[in-house]
């Protein structure tokens, strides 16, 4: 008398170990073929893909222009501080931290090279100076009687334009982030890697790297001198008195004799540079 091995089989199609399920599909490879599917696996979009030089060439100029942006922003400010006697405001005081911190990631870009925690620190800025811009805001537009705070440039008031820059700053740092060939090509700074451009390229790209480097940094020490008369180590008033300012055109001679100091002291140091990789080579 013959036993079956599986009782079950018959009643389930479960006949050998081996056999396959009816609902079972051949792997879409075995169909179309190695070749197809290898012909698919090459990316289209290779052909639009840029060296890793010029990638890191083009985000150093990218860096250089927003540096150059949030300097003229710095500059107005300071020429209503100083030429025209408006005293800011605390909240004035946060929105200009917040453009100083959103140059640290430019700024650690060109001399370190392209990373993306450098856009991180910047848009972490950009969000605390986008904090101070709205409460302003907030504060001016609850009552429609209220003027707002000082001068309005093209209708809207700085406070204004200085949320449109913290909302286009994290919209760019987020698309630059996403751009990964630059951070792909090894960049260390422009100041410690061999250009393959022509002389007179590298040292302008260093030259301009230099110039708004340290421009950032010397507006940084004004604003940080002047707020200790304002504030000492206290709170600053919610409403500072202004002054007399200084009569035109000397201040905007004042706020832009911070561009030709550190334009003259850029000079120097690329031209220190230069002789540094000339006894290299």
């Amino acid at each position: 008398m013959e036993m079956d091995a599986d009782p079950g089989a018959g009643q389930f199609g479960l006949h050998a170990a081996g056999a396959a399920h009816p609902y079972d599909r051949p792997d879409p490879a075995q169909l179309l073929g190695a070749d197809v599917t290898t012909s698919m696996a090459t990316p289209t979009a290779s052909r639009w893909s840029m060296p890793p030089e010029r990638a890191v060439l083009l985000s150093r100029v990218i860096n250089i222009v927003a540096l150059l942006g949030l300097i003229g922003v710095l500059a107005g400010s300071l020429h209503l501080q100083f030429g025209v006697g408006e005293q800011p405001c605390p909240l004035c005081i946060v929105q200009r931290s917040g453009m100083v911190g959103l140059a640290v990631g430019p700024i650690m870009n060109l001399l370190w090279g392209m990373s993306p925690r450098h856009y991180a620190l910047s848009i972490l800025a950009a969000v605390v100076g986008a904090a101070g811009s709205t409460r302003q805001i907030l504060l001016h537009i609850a009552d429609p009687a209220d003027p707002g705070y000082g001068p309005a440039v093209f209708g809207w008031h700085l406070y204004t334009w200085a949320l449109v820059t913290f909302i286009v700053a994290v919209v760019g740092c987020a698309l630059l982030i996403m751009w990964q060939a630059p951070f792909q090509a090894g960049d260390r700074g422009v100041l410690h890697d061999v250009h393959p451009l022509r002389p007179l390229v590298a040292g302008l790209i260093v030259w301009l790297s230099l110039l708004v480097i340290i421009w950032v940094f010397i507006d940084l020490a004004v604003i940080g001198v002047y707020i200790l008369p304002e504030c000492g180590l206290g709170e600053c008033p919610d409403d500072p008195a202004n002054t007399a300012g200084l009569a035109e055109p000397l201040g905007w001679i004042a706020v832009l004799s911070a561009g030709v100091v550190s334009a003259i002291i850029a000079l120097v140091l690329e031209r220190r540079w230069r002789s540094r990789q000339a006894s290299g080579a």
